[in-house]
């Protein structure tokens, strides 16, 4: 494996976020929380007008299409505290399993490298097939370096028309998007001069820094996904603050 993580930045929160799993639905995933890391584990709901500024549509319109709350946590309370990194590490592999090693590699995390468990549900998004929640590091700390390996969100409706049979390894560039009816903070991938799909618009406000400030370097590192539904991934490196990323 050439390219390992070995500089992580310590998330002080984590967006919990939803997708529908009904392919007759939309496919964006929605923000519908945060698990914060201060002095102590906790996680909160966003009420109906944090959910609407951050989404740009209203909560009913989840609910609508099947959202209910983590199960985890009793759905009549909006804060928690109880017990709350125990219920997202349940969507982890336990660190004592013999093929651990085995799944910190496939998110290409250095050997030996040392990790925090909020830290590696950051890395991880720890998802399930089974639900549509995951988690995402909205990248708050733009100065540090860093290494993250990333899924290009959208790709599926741009495969058709892309040509990435050449595409493993080849450096991406990342393009802000300001006129981006949908997303003024958007960030589209392109691989020679085709879209290949955009940064998660949650990590996106962090990646423009990035962009701005020439930090980041992206290369394709994985193309996997079925019939219908192809994914690419994205090892990216990011410099210091002080430093420029050599194209």
């Amino acid at each position: 494996m050439t390219n390992v993580i070995q500089n992580i930045v310590e998330p002080k929160r984590l967006l919990l976020t939803w997708q529908s799993l009904d392919d007759n639905a939309t496919r964006t995933r929605f923000a519908v929380g945060e698990l914060r890391n201060e002095s102590y584990p906790l996680f909160r709901y966003f009420d109906a007008d944090e959910f609407e500024a951050l989404n740009g549509t209203s909560l009913a319109s989840i609910r609508a299409i099947g959202f209910r709350q983590y199960p985890a946590f009793d759905p009549t309370r909006t804060v928690h505290t109880d017990g709350v990194l125990d219920a997202f590490l349940r969507r982890l592999p336990p660190r004592s399993r013999k093929d651990f090693e085995q799944y910190r590699q496939h998110f290409h995390l250095a050997p030996g490298l040392q990790i925090s468990d909020f830290a590696l549900l950051a890395m991880t998004e720890a998802k399930l097939p089974s639900d549509g929640f995951s988690l995402v590091d909205p990248l708050d700390q733009t100065w540090s370096p860093r290494e993250l390996l990333i899924e290009v969100v959208g790709h599926r409706y741009y495969s058709a028309e892309c040509d990435l049979s050449d595409g493993l390894g080849s450096q991406v560039q990342l393009c802000a998007e300001p006129l981006n009816p949908n997303d003024a903070n958007a960030v589209a991938v392109m691989q020679l001069d085709q879209k290949i799909g955009y940064i998660n618009r949650f990590q996106a406000k962090s990646f423009l820094v990035w962009v701005r400030e020439n930090r980041v370097l992206a290369t394709i590192e994985r193309l996997n996904g079925k019939p219908g539904y192809p994914r690419v991934y994205l090892f990216v490196r990011v410099a210091a603050k002080e430093e420029t990323v050599a194209a």
